[in-house]
Parts: structure tokens; sequence; C-alpha cells
């Protein structure tokens, strides 16, 4: 990737009877000079269908388009991360902003500056919102709340940047919709062959702590620091071809009535990690170094605006210019979160 890549998100969750369920977060990072590419790609997967939602599509029997979405999302995503939050819990909107907070703590570990999540909005509150001038979507605004805390505690860089958008209107968002969509069937179904189609570039991660975590013994997780999300592990790269690949009929397809093989498996993962010693690995402070060099740069950044203002109203006082004239910046302000990132 060149400069700051672009993350697409979309959420999904299992919630169900007689299962301990989850929260999920898929975040799908392409370089921003690729989206025209990502974007038409997108829409050649959909097809005649106009709009992509795979859970959609799989209840009406539409299989090779979900197919094609997923191998448009190996081919183009320079990085896919799944954020998981299991079990569920009892209160499905806390679930979802711990999932999001670590979502976001990944993302600005990559430097990754535009974030375009699904808005929750239907059409008629978005409307209501254009129409009543606000910015943010009520549905939408403890997103927005989790994000300005991140920013405030400088947990995230202030230059990153959250908006929510309709997938009706993006179809770089139908990449996160289709990965977290198979996921989940992966998580509910033990069905590992749609996960499978994008294993190969994909990393998931405990919502908790952010430890990594695996599905059926791949290790899909890229090296972390300087390596950077798009060189894959050497065990990374034989994960496709290791992982068996199955058809829909020679799947399992029976309804799960309860937490089956691969989630107990990514459950019993995610509680070992919440158990145990925090390690200090080369890995971790090489993250928590590149964060305090981001904060440093603000800093400096903000130090370097606040003099040049300063020199400019001595200039303009000994040229017996109005001082009134020159209004200085507040440089230390993060930029808006409603601005439109450069995207098509």
């Amino acid at each position: 990737m060149s400069g700051h890549p672009v993350a697409f998100v979309d959420e999904t969750f299992i919630r169900l009877r007689q299962h301990p369920g989850a929260y999920l977060f898929a975040a799908v990072l392409v370089d921003a000079d690729d989206l025209p590419d990502v974007i038409d790609a997108a829409r050649q997967a959909a097809g005649h269908h106009g709009e992509f939602h795979a859970s959609d599509l799989y209840r009406r029997g539409h299989i090779q388009p979900i197919e094609d979405m997923l191998d448009t999302t190996e081919a183009h995503a320079g990085w896919t991360l799944m954020v998981a939050q299991a079990p569920l819990g009892e209160h499905q909107e806390v679930a979802r902003q711990a999932a999001l907070t670590q979502l976001l703590r990944q993302l600005n570990d990559q430097k990754v500056r535009d974030v375009v999540l699904d808005t929750r909005a239907s059409p008629r509150e978005q409307l209501d919102t254009q129409l009543q001038g606000r910015k943010v979507n009520p549905s939408d605004l403890p997103d927005i709340t989790t994000y300005r805390r991140l920013v405030r505690g400088q947990h995230i860089n202030a230059r990153m940047r959250l908006q929510h958008v309709d997938d009706r209107h993006q179809p770089a968002l139908w990449l996160p919709d289709v990965t977290a969509w198979a996921f989940q069937r992966a998580l509910v179904f033990d069905e590992p062959q749609w996960w499978s189609r994008v294993a190969g570039v994909a990393t998931i991660h405990d919502a908790a702590t952010g430890r990594e975590l695996s599905l059926t013994n791949d290790r899909t997780a890229p090296p972390t620091g300087e390596h950077g999300p798009q060189i894959l592990s050497p065990s990374a790269q034989n994960s496709l071809s290791s992982t068996s690949f199955y058809t829909l009929n020679g799947g399992t397809t029976n309804r799960a009535q309860g937490p089956g093989h691969l989630y107990n498996a990514l459950l019993t993962q995610a509680i070992d990690a919440r158990t145990a010693p925090q390690n200090t690995s080369l890995a971790t402070s090489i993250a928590e170094l590149a964060a305090n060099i981001d904060r440093l740069a603000t800093t400096i950044d903000a130090a370097t605006s606040h003099g040049s203002q300063q020199d400019l109203r001595q200039s303009s006082a000994r040229e017996i210019v109005d001082p009134s004239d020159v209004v200085p910046a507040d440089p230390c302000a993060p930029e808006p979160d409603h601005e439109e990132p450069g995207i098509d």
C-alpha cells in the first residue's frame, strides 16, 4: 500500500438460543489509489443484483455472487481485519462498542486515516437527519461517542476520521459485508468453506485484548511492526493451499442448535488471551513506540503551527496592522469527524 489505506467496515452479530453469541466487525483495507478498481470489481461481482447483501442473497439461493465477492475481497484487500467480541453478553450495544474500540485501535496501528462504516440508520432516518440539518444519524451516535473518546484519550490519532455511509451508495462496503457473513457462517454452522476464500489475507483479533485468534489452525495473521499488514506470514502463504474448499452440498448446512467446534475453539482462545499474563513482546513494544511517535508528531505540528501564528502577529504589529486581522487557528483541534474522506 502507498500512503494511508482506507478501511471499509461492516458488522454482524450472532444471537441464537443456546448459543453464547458474538459481535463481529470486518474491516477491509484498500489503497486509496485503487478505490476505482475496487468499486468496479465489487459491482461486477454483484452482477445484475445492483445491491449486495450476502445474507439476503444466500436466503434466495444466489450463491455465485457471494463466491465472486469473496474472491474480489481476496484479490483486492491489502488486509482484512476481523474483531470478535465473544460471548455476546446481555447488552448488544456494549458488545458493539467494545469491538469498535478494538477495531479503531488496530486500524490506528496500521496508519489508517479514513474509516468508512456502514450506517445503522434506515433510509427514513437518514432523510430525517438531512431535513433537520444534523450531521450524524441518531443510530450512529454511539459509534461517534466511542470514536471521540478514543481521540480525546489519545488512543487513536486525531487525524483518523470516522464516517457512516449507506452501503447502497458505496460498493466498497460490500467487501466487509461478505467477509463478516463468511465469518459468521463459520462460527454458527461450522462452515469454513466461505471463510477459507479470504483467510489468506485476514487476521482475527479478540475485542477485549487485541490478541490474535485463529480458526482451524490457520495462522493467517501477518507480522506486526515494520513488516506491515500487506506482508503475509509464511504459514499464511500456505493456508489456502492447505485448507479444503467445499461445495455448498458438501459443506455442513444444518442449523446449529448450539455453539459448534469452530466457535468453541475461538472462544477458548479468547478466554485464554484474557486470563494470560500481558505479553511484553517486541511486536507490542514496536506498536507502542509507533503510537508514541504519532502523538509526538502531532504535538510538534501543533507547536510549529502555534509558533508560526505568533510570528505572524508580531510581524503584523510592527507593520502597524490591526492584530484583529490575524485570527490564530486552534492547531490542536481534531479534524471534524463528518469530513468527507478522499474517496469516490
